[in-house]
C-alpha cells in the first residue's frame, strides 16, 4: 500500500470518528436542550450538513477539506434555521388544510410534497445555496452571472429530480418523525445529498456546480 492509499484510509477513518462523534454530541443536545430550536437548527447543520461539503470534496477531487469550510459550515447553520422555520409554518399550514384526522402518512406526504415540488420552497432554498457557493468561489458578483453560466441548465434539471425523487420521499421520511428529531434528520440529508450529487455529471467540476 502507498503512502498516498495510506493517508487516504487513515482521512476516511478521521471523518467517520468525526460524524459518529458529533452525532453524539447532536443527540446529546436534543435530548438536553429543547427550549432553543433554532440554536439546536444551527448547531445540527453547522456540523453535520457541512460534512456533506467535505463528502462531495472527497468523491469528487479525492480530499476532504473544501476551500472556505467554517464560511460554508456557517452559511450551512443559517439553512438550518431556515429549514426549521419552514417545517414549523409548512407543517402547521398543512394540518389546517387537510385536516388533523388524517392519516400520518398522507399528511406527511402532503407537506413534502408541497414542501418540495408545489411552493417552490425546495428549489428556491437550493438556488440560494448554488449562488452563495458561487459567492465563496468566485466572489460577489451580481446572481444573474451565476445563473448564465454553462452548467447551470444541468444543475436545474438534477435540482429538479432529487426535488421529485429524492427530497420528496425523504421529506415524507422527515414529517413522519417527532419534532425534536425532524431537522437532526434533515441534516443528515445534507450528508446524503452531497453524495448524490457527487456523481450527478461526468466531471468533478460540473458536480460541485450541481452540488450548490
Amino acid at each position: 500500500m502507498s503512502e498516498t492509499d495510506k493517508r487516504v484510509r487513515w482521512s476516511d477513518l478521521v471523518a467517520l470518528a468525526y460524524v459518529i462523534c458529533i452525532s453524539f454530541f447532536v443527540l446529546f443536545l436534543v435530548r438536553n436542550v429543547h427550549s432553543h430550536p433554532f440554536l439546536l437548527a444551527y448547531i445540527k447543520f453547522f456540523f453535520l450538513a457541512s460534512f456533506g461539503e467535505c463528502l462531495k470534496r472527497r468523491l469528487t477531487r479525492g480530499g476532504w477539506i473544501p476551500e472556505r469550510l467554517l464560511a460554508r459550515a456557517l452559511i450551512w447553520g443559517c439553512f438550518g434555521v431556515w429549514i426549521a422555520t419552514s417545517f414549523m409554518i409548512l407543517d402547521a399550514g398543512v394540518h389546517r388544510f387537510v385536516g388533523p384526522t388524517s392519516p400520518s402518512i398522507f399528511t406527511a406526504f402532503a407537506i413534502s410534497a408541497w414542501m418540495n415540488v408545489f411552493s417552490g420552497y425546495g428549489f428556491f432554498m437550493m438556488l440560494t445555496h448554488f449562488i452563495t457557493d458561487r459567492f465563496l468561489d468566485n466572489g460577489f458578483r451580481s446572481p444573474l452571472v451565476y445563473i448564465r453560466e454553462e452548467g447551470f441548465g444541468r444543475w436545474v434539471r438534477i435540482v429538479g429530480l432529487c426535488l421529485v425523487f429524492f427530497w420528496t420521499p425523504a421529506h415524507t421520511i422527515t414529517f413522519l418523525l417527532p419534532d425534536t428529531w425532524r431537522i437532526l434528520f434533515a441534516a443528515y440529508l445534507g450528508i446524503a445529498l452531497g453524495a448524490i450529487l457527487s456523481f450527478a455529471s461526468d466531471n468533478g467540476r460540473t458536480r460541485e456546480r450541481a452540488g450548490g
